[in-house]
Parts: structure tokens; C-alpha cells; sequence
């Protein structure tokens, strides 16, 4: 009984081999039936869509749906997908159905920098992503003096991206300004005032102390007590009470 057993499972295990070779010469002799992008936004707005990666894939390899599947070069088709500037890590395989599928992750951006050379984003790399001219991300906006790759725009980043690591704070303030000086300043969204943080050192200290102010402060002076906070120096909360 056992070793008829064992005849009956060998055979299986040969009949699947068989099976999986066979399928896989015949996918391979497949004519490739289309192209399909699948993008991870990683919890970010959408800057850039599937289908506008497909296009780019389809201009730069446009012989690709004529090719069998054994044939195109996975590689290639990863790399055309990667020249998009608002994706990275891009890879691609092959489905059953003959569909050439490209895998990518979204770049994320932080914060969207108005400068006098134009617009931008700094991902959460620090990475520089353009302004999608259909779509837009919503987070936070720097302007003021943030020279092209200067330390004022790696300042920007450092504020933007402490933001982003706090969910509890990013979303209290929807702009950042850096002066001529060089001090960064924050608008909140709530309160009639300007915060000044002045420059990246210590930022963990700079906001406990101003989340301080916030809870315990504000609430019983009124929001609109003071035109300007600043937390620039170490160990001190500055108010700047508002000209009636």
C-alpha cells in the first residue's frame, strides 16, 4: 500500500514538472499583450498616474508590443519607467496573461519651495521633485530667501522634514519663510502670529517649548495676544505682544 502510495505522489510531482515547463514555454512564446504600471504612493498625495508611466514606457520602447515575452528585456523597461522624476526603485516582470508590469514607488515630498527660480518639492530624502503640472501635493509651502542648493534650502528640508516626523505638529502650520538672514519662520494655521525658530539646531527643544506655550500659554492670553513667538534661543519663549 505504501509504496503505491509513493508511485501515485511521484507522478504527481513529475505531471506538475511537466506541466510548469510546458506553461512556461508557452508564456514565453506569448506576444506581449500590453504594458501595466502599478504605483506606490507610500501614503503621499498622487503626482504622477499609471497610465502616464505606461506612456512613457510605450514612447521610449515603442517596439516592446510587437516582442514575445521572452524576449524584452526587463531591465530596459525598468529603466524607462525610471526616468520619470517622481518615481523611484522601479522593477518589472511578466504576468501570466502576457502583460509586461512595471512595480515603482512614488516619491514623497515634504514641502513645496517657491524660490526665484521656480517651484519645487524636497522629498523625504531631500531630494529635489518637480511641480506635476496636473497634480499637486498638499504640505507645506517655503518661501522667502532659499537661494538653488544653498544651506538656506537644506535648512528648509530639515525644518519640513522634523514636520513630517511629528504628525502632531505638521499639520499646526502651512507655511515656512526664510529671511535675508537666514532665520526660518513658521505661519500657524491657527492664531494671527509668526513664529520664529530661527535656524535647525535643537528643534526638538525649540517646539517643546513652544508647544508649551500652546497648551498652557495661548488658551488663556487669547491666540491673538501676540503678533510674533520666538523660540530662536536656547531655553526662551519670546512674545511679541500685537500693536492695538
Amino acid at each position: 500500500m505504501r509504496k503505491k502510495t509513493g508511485i501515485v505522489t511521484l507522478l504527481a510531482v513529475v505531471v506538475t514538472m511537466v506541466l510548469v515547463v510546458a506553461a512556461n514555454i508557452w508564456r514565453s512564446r506569448q506576444t506581449v499583450k500590453g504594458v501595466e504600471v502599478r504605483i506606490d504612493y507610500c501614503g503621499a498625495d498622487t503626482l504622477v498616474m499609471p497610465d502616464q508611466i505606461t506612456s512613457l514606457v510605450l514612447q521610449r520602447l515603442p517596439e516592446i508590443t510587437t516582442m514575445r515575452l521572452r524576449d524584452v528585456e526587463l531591465g530596459k523597461v525598468a529603466q524607462a519607467a525610471s526616468t520619470s522624476p517622481w518615481l523611484t526603485q522601479c522593477s518589472a516582470g511578466t504576468s501570466i496573461g502576457g502583460i509586461v508590469v512595471v512595480h515603482a514607488l512614488q516619491r514623497r515630498p515634504i514641502v513645496r519651495v517657491c524660490s526665484a527660480s521656480g517651484e519645487f518639492y524636497l522629498d523625504d530624502k531631500g531630494g529635489r521633485v518637480p511641480v506635476s503640472p496636473s497634480l499637486s501635493a498638499d504640505v507645506i509651502v517655503a518661501s522667502g530667501n532659499i537661494p538653488d542648493k544653498s544651506v538656506g534650502e537644506r535648512q528648509v528640508w530639515a525644518l519640513a522634514r522634523f514636520l513630517d516626523n511629528h504628525p502632531r505638529l505638521s499639520p499646526l502650520f502651512d507655511q515656512i519663510y526664510r529671511d535675508a538672514r537666514g532665520d526660518l519662520f513658521l505661519s500657524p494655521k491657527l492664531g494671527n502670529h509668526v513664529v520664529e525658530i530661527g535656524d535647525t539646531v535643537d528643534l526638538e527643544q525649540k517646539f517643546i517649548n513652544l508647544m508649551t506655550l500652546y497648551t498652557r500659554g495661548l488658551p488663556q492670553a487669547g491666540w491673538e495676544k501676540y503678533s510674533q513667538i520666538s523660540v530662536k534661543y536656547r531655553g526662551q519663549v519670546v512674545c511679541t505682544r500685537r500693536n492695538k
